[in-house]
């Protein structure tokens, strides 16, 4: 019992929060960029994460866990930082939440194929909607039953596929270079589960367990959605036909298995659905501690303007998760990085006590390179 409490249900917080609609973007960018390529970075990124997220712990820690991401930016930044980091977390975090919505419709569509999309989308985001208004406990117990549910699921997919994926000729690295980079973004987006940190720590304590206890589920809760996502890349490549951006079609016309498409859009809703109120959750609490909106205001905002700004949307759902990765994550990563490093000269707990200076400026590189990658592929 003591496991369950002080290790499964925190890594299944985090865990269930990063594994999300990203993880559908990845087969496809990893095959253009090459499989040996985007592995190499899913194992880089996976680190850079693991210290993001202890770091951003480590600013809790030293603060409170009433504050978010632009409260933190006020006490270390100033005024010129709080707004700044406005755009980099509340906006962004309602983007996200879009992409969700985008992408739920895909996933529906396998489970009702007669329901008209309007009508799924309405129904996913009415459940994600009412699920943010839960408590933290709740939310964490139904991370872990959402995360045991995509991992057994992903486990079909790499049983099926990995043999067949084993089968089949790709290309280990592009011969465009600009391709390269091509992952940045979807990875950024497919790891960051810094909106879950705060919740996290809540959850210690809540359950009045020492803080510096979730140094390991931080790791572990990162770790494993990238282990899930190599698994989920392999299989869906081993049973597409053709891989397609977002990775449903692909898979859908190349298996006519009728329960197989159930069982994978029910990974996708699940999936979705664990991610869309944890973060609603994240920006709920921005807006009410750090931007001291009402609490009416706050649910209201939370509650219609992803629905609202899904019905303005044009974008497709691989453009939209490079941009939020790319540029909102890329300037978050760096802003976590500063925080930091001035907040070292706090007293207080402290989950991670030194930084290596090269993979300090490695994660550096990392931010900037996807930051300048996205803004050059998208408007240069």
């Amino acid at each position: 019992m003591r496991f369950w409490k002080n290790f499964i249900l925190p890594v299944s917080l985090l865990a269930g929060t990063i594994i999300g609609a990203g993880i559908f973007s990845l087969p496809y960018v990893f095959s253009r960029a090459g499989l040996f390529w985007s592995f190499l970075l899913l194992i880089v990124f996976t680190l850079v994460f693991c210290v993001v997220h202890l770091m951003y712990a480590d600013l809790i820690l030293k603060n409170s866990d009433r504050h978010r991401f632009a409260g933190f930016a006020r006490i270390y930044f100033g005024e010129k930082g709080y707004w700044l980091s406005i755009l980099g977390t509340v906006v962004e975090m309602f983007f996200v939440l879009v992409i969700y919505l985008v992408l739920s419709a895909s996933f529906i569509s396998l489970i009702f194929p007669r329901l008209p999309i309007v009508w799924g989308v309405i129904i996913f985001w009415w459940l994600g909607s009412l699920a943010i208004f839960a408590g933290t406990k709740r939310v964490a117990l139904f991370e872990f039953l959402a995360t045991a549910g995509i991992l057994a699921v992903v486990a079909l997919i790499a049983v099926w596929g990995v043999p067949q994926f084993l089968e089949k000729d790709f290309s280990l690295i592009s011969s465009d270079y600009f391709l390269w980079f091509l992952p940045f973004g979807p990875l950024l987006f497919s790891l960051n589960g810094r909106p879950a940190v705060p919740s996290l720590i809540h959850y210690f304590n809540r359950i009045g367990r020492p803080v510096t206890e979730a140094r390991k589920p931080i790791i572990w809760g990162t770790v494993i959605p990238a282990l899930v996502y190599l698994f989920f890349v392999s299989g869906v490549i081993g049973l597409s036909g053709k891989i397609t951006p977002d990775s449903i079609s692909g898979v859908s016309s190349n298996i006519s298995f009728w329960a197989f498409l159930l069982i994978f859009g029910v990974l996708g809703i699940l999936s979705l659905l664990s991610s869309y109120f944890s973060i609603g959750l994240d920006v709920r609490h921005s807006l009410e501690f750090d931007l001291r909106s009402s609490k009416i205001l706050s649910a209201f905002l939370i509650v219609s303007l992803p629905l609202i700004l899904f019905f303005l949307n044009s974008g497709s759902f691989l453009s939209l998760v490079g941009f939020a990765g790319g540029i909102f994550i890329g300037l978050e990563g760096i802003m976590i990085l500063w925080m930091w490093k001035k907040s070292r000269k706090q007293e207080g707990k402290s989950l991670i006590k030194k930084i290596w200076a090269p993979f300090w400026w490695t994660i550096i590189l990392v931010f900037v390179a996807s930051v300048v990658y996205t803004i050059i592929s998208r408007f240069v």
